[in-house]
C-alpha cells in the first residue's frame, strides 16, 4: 500500500520539518514536495523531489510490535476457548489430596511417598487412575511427574502435556477440569490424544497440574 502526501509551498520553501509527522503505517511512504512561484499575473507550479520515507518494519519494531505486545500474551495464556458467558460452572473436585510433598524442587521435582507412608499409599492405589513417573535415572533416582509445557505456532499458543496416564481416563479428565476450573462443555480446552494415555491442556499449567499429581501421591 503506497502512501503520499503533496505539500504546496508558495514561497519555495521545502516543509522538511512536517516530515516526521506523517510517517505511519506498514507500507512505503513516498513524499512529494511542489514548489509554486507567482510572477505578474502568471503561476508555475514545478515538482521538485520524490523521497521513500521507509518501505517496511524493522526486525526489533516487529518484535516489540507484536512478539512483546501485552494482547500476544493474553492471547497465548488463554486457557479457556469458549466466552465467559457460554461456560457452564466446571465439575467438583471427588478426590481429595492425601498427601504433602516434603521436598518440591525450582525445577518441578516432588519427593513421592516413601515406605514408611503406609497410609498414603493404600489411599493412593485406591484412586481409579494413576500416573507412571518418568524412569531411567542413575543410582535408581526418582523420576519426575510426566508434566510439560510446549510451545507451538510460532509461541503463539501454549499447552500443557500429560503423559503415562492409566486408569480411567474419564475420571482423570473430569478430576482436572476440576481442579483447573476448565468449563464441562469446553472440549477444546482438553483433549485426549489419539495414544489414549497423553493429555493436552491449553495454556501453560504445568505448576498446578504437578502440585495437583503430588498431592495425590504419584
Amino acid at each position: 500500500m503506497l502512501s503520499s502526501l503533496v505539500i504546496a509551498n508558495s514561497k519555495n520553501k521545502v516543509a522538511a520539518q512536517l516530515l516526521p509527522k506523517v510517517i505511519c503505517g506498514t507500507g512505503p511512504l513516498t513524499i512529494s514536495i511542489t514548489s509554486t512561484t507567482s510572477t505578474t499575473g502568471t503561476s508555475s507550479a514545478t515538482p521538485t523531489t520524490t523521497t521513500t520515507i521507509r518501505s517496511k518494519h524493522s526486525k526489533r519494531q516487529v518484535k516489540r510490535l507484536f512478539q512483546k505486545n501485552p494482547a500476544f500474551h493474553r492471547v497465548s495464556n488463554r486457557n479457556s476457548t469458549q466466552p465467559k458467558k457460554f461456560q457452564t460452572p466446571p465439575p467438583l473436585s471427588t478426590i481429595d489430596p492425601i498427601f504433602e510433598p516434603p521436598v518440591i524442587l525450582p525445577n518441578g521435582w516432588s519427593e513421592p511417598p516413601g515406605p514408611a507412608d503406609d497410609d498414603v499409599l493404600q489411599k493412593r492405589n485406591a484412586i481409579p487412575f494413576s500416573i507412571k513417573r518418568t524412569g531411567g535415572k542413575p543410582n535408581g533416582a526418582v523420576g519426575f511427574l510426566p508434566v510439560y509445557s510446549n510451545v507451538r505456532v510460532g509461541g503463539s499458543k501454549r499447552t500443557t502435556i500429560i503423559k503415562k496416564i492409566y486408569g480411567n481416563k474419564d475420571i482423570f479428565l473430569e478430576e482436572l477440569r476440576a481442579v483447573l476450573s476448565i468449563s464441562a462443555d469446553d472440549d477444546d480446552a482438553i483433549r485426549l490424544r489419539a495414544s489414549g494415555n497423553t493429555v493436552e491442556v491449553n495454556g501453560n499449567r504445568t505448576k498446578e497440574v504437578k502440585r495437583w499429581l503430588a498431592g495425590l501421591g504419584f
